[in-house]
């Protein structure tokens, strides 16, 4: 299977380098053909010219610049397009680009989709996982509340509905779902919400694993209190599309 983890990035200049490399040597303990997409926002701090420098040493990274930050949701779903279209993924991995996620984690969610999982989700609520005990203790409600929010509003059968670490399959899945802008509800984190929500709604088979998400060490953040109030937001018109 050719599998490709897309991490968005802005001003990862210091983490990036460090991470393709640690992501590499992962990649070993793998049986799939794995490349990983960079999709950057025109970060101001040269990020790409440092992934340029590790194309030269790893002929499975490939680089997508676009002109300008567009957003979270949108840069995952630049790359989206670019894994299906121009690398032929057979299903992609989210990733972030500061290390909060952890590159071991990679071989945990292939292994879901080797035993017949669609949508497998890294989770920070389900026994096993967790989220840094240095955030404080509103950004670790609002978390909690803005995932609960959504898994009993719609009906959904996980716990960590904005979880930004996962494998997707594309046949017969994403291939399915419309990658159009202009049908994205949300630019920034809660395009996550969404595409749980129809994936679900595609029969896919989900399955939490947990994670131990980590501390963000440098870069720019890319989560806010606007990105909750946006998921409350998301989460209000699914349900209305679905009930009127």
């Amino acid at each position: 299977m050719k599998i490709t983890v897309i991490i968005p990035t802005y001003n990862e200049h210091e983490a990036i380098g460090v991470l393709i490399s640690t992501l590499e040597n992962e990649f070993q303990t793998i049986n799939h053909s794995l490349s990983i997409l960079i999709v950057d926002g025109n970060s101001p701090d040269r990020t790409a010219d440092t992934v340029r420098q590790q194309m030269s040493n790893y002929p499975n990274i490939h680089l997508l610049v676009e002109k300008e930050k567009r957003g979270l949701g949108m840069a995952y779903v630049s790359g989206m397009r670019y894994a299906i279209e121009k690398l032929n993924a057979d299903s992609f991995i989210e990733f972030d680009g500061d290390f909060q996620h952890n590159p071991k984690d990679i071989k945990r969610l292939v292994d879901e989709f080797d035993n017949g999982y669609d949508y497998v989700i890294g989770s920070r609520y389900v026994q096993g996982g967790s989220v840094p005990p240095e955030w404080a203790w509103y950004r670790k409600f609002l978390s909690r509340f803005g995932g609960l929010f959504a898994k009993y509003v719609l009906w959904l059968p996980t716990n960590d509905n904005t979880s930004g670490l996962k494998l997707t399959r594309v046949k017969g899945f994403v291939d399915k779902l419309s990658l159009s802008e202009n049908k994205i509800l949300s630019r920034r984190y809660a395009y996550k919400i969404q595409f749980l929500y129809e994936m679900v709604l595609a029969g896919a088979r989900v399955k939490e694993i947990p994670i131990i998400f980590l501390n963000r060490e440098s870069g720019d953040s890319k989560s806010s209190l606007e990105d909750i109030i946006e998921s409350l937001k998301v989460v209000a018109l699914l349900w209305f599309r679905k009930y009127f």
